[in-house]
């Protein structure tokens, strides 16, 4: 079968079965290696401070058995003063799903306004729109989320307390604030401990799950609050390389002959090169995932957001704990990592079968 002009081949299946397969052999080495670091900058330094798994032998057996914890979630108890005893797989439980409900309005915020703008960009040759870019670009890096946040929420203090009774703080579900105006301080019982909600733990799906629409509308403001701030710092971060990308499709042969034979400048920028560049948008996004992730902790800490940015700031600082927070750095810097190697390998393959020409790892 001859090529179709302008779209790119894909591999032959043979081919992208043995990439999968290289590809999938790297996961292993990526995860040993990270798990041999925490370990020698989280539990070695404990181990030497009591005298506890010296030496070879003692380093393998510390070694193996925090693997061993790290995979079958014995993950010992909170050391919060709030959470004391309770298992960390519980304290997890809790505060990743809203974590993960605020990540999924902030990304497609953000690919609402990456994916068009970064076209539009790397499409037009103009010196303003470049320009423009490179200073929306540079603004992101300089300017911390926590000041975005912080201003965002003392200019909505007085004006969202007067509305919604509420504060545009504390975390994407109404505060006690909220409950005493309009339920006399009556938690339902799908609410646990005033800020986590059941049986999902998505404050907006339980909401909806049991017809609180109150409710549903007070925490569907806070996490577009939260999720657009999330959008508006990590979108200067895409857009510098997704606007490159753009740029380098833009130059392609068959695009110069589509011009050629009159087709608008609007049907090859909208049809063709934003199906094309699709896959290495999301490459892109992998690359950058650790600065979205990282991104989102600092709003999630900023607007007092009890999620895993909150659990990191307490890991790192040792804050309203009973101890030094190591055990819980660990854990975290654990399931981060597997999440972002996963996705890494998932992205890479998905985009070689998309695009035979592009992966992350080469």
């Amino acid at each position: 079968m001859r090529p179709v002009p302008g779209r790119r081949p894909r591999a032959p299946p043979s081919a992208f079965r043995r990439y999968v397969l290289m590809r999938a052999a790297l996961v292993p080495g990526q995860l040993l290696f990270v798990l041999v670091v925490l370990y020698l900058v989280i539990q070695e330094p404990v181990n030497l401070a009591t005298q506890q798994n010296l030496g070879i032998d003692g380093f393998l057996t510390g070694f193996w058995q925090m693997v061993v914890n790290d995979f079958t979630g014995h993950w010992g108890t909170s050391t919060f003063l709030q959470y004391q005893g309770i298992p960390l797989a519980q304290l997890y439980a809790w505060m990743l799903p809203q974590s993960v409900e605020l990540a999924l309005f902030a990304l497609g915020i953000s690919a609402a306004i990456a994916y068009p703008v970064s076209l539009w960009a790397g499409w037009t040759a103009r010196r303003g729109a470049e320009s423009a870019v490179e200073i929306a670009s540079l603004g992101g890096t300089l300017v911390p989320p926590f000041l975005i946040g912080t201003a965002v929420v003392t200019v909505l203090f007085f004006a969202f307390l007067a509305q919604f009774h509420d504060l545009p703080s504390g975390g994407v579900t109404p505060g006690n604030d909220w409950w005493l105006y309009y339920y006399g301080g009556n938690y339902p019982a799908w609410i646990i401990d005033t800020r986590f909600t059941q049986p999902t733990g998505m404050p907006l799906v339980d909401g909806f799950l049991h017809q609180a629409w109150n409710f549903e509308l007070v925490t569907l403001i806070k996490t577009l609050l939260q999720a657009s701030v999330i959008a508006l710092v990590y979108v200067t971060i895409f857009l510098r390389q997704a606007r490159a990308v753009v740029l380098e499709a833009s130059q392609e042969l068959h695009l110069t002959a589509a011009r050629s034979r009159g087709v608008s400048e609007h049907t090859l920028l909208w049809k063709h090169t934003a199906r094309r560049v699709l896959p290495t948008f999301l490459l892109v996004f992998a690359l950058t995932l650790p600065a979205y992730l990282g991104t989102q902790f600092v709003v999630e800490v900023t607007f007092v957001d009890p999620g895993i940015g909150f659990l990191a700031l307490s890991a790192l600082t040792g804050q309203g704990t009973t101890g030094n927070g190591l055990e819980l750095l660990e854990v975290m810097m654990f399931l981060l990592t597997v999440f972002v190697i996963v996705w890494l390998f998932a992205t890479d393959v998905i985009v070689r079968r998309w695009d035979p020409r592009g992966s992350a790892v080469r």
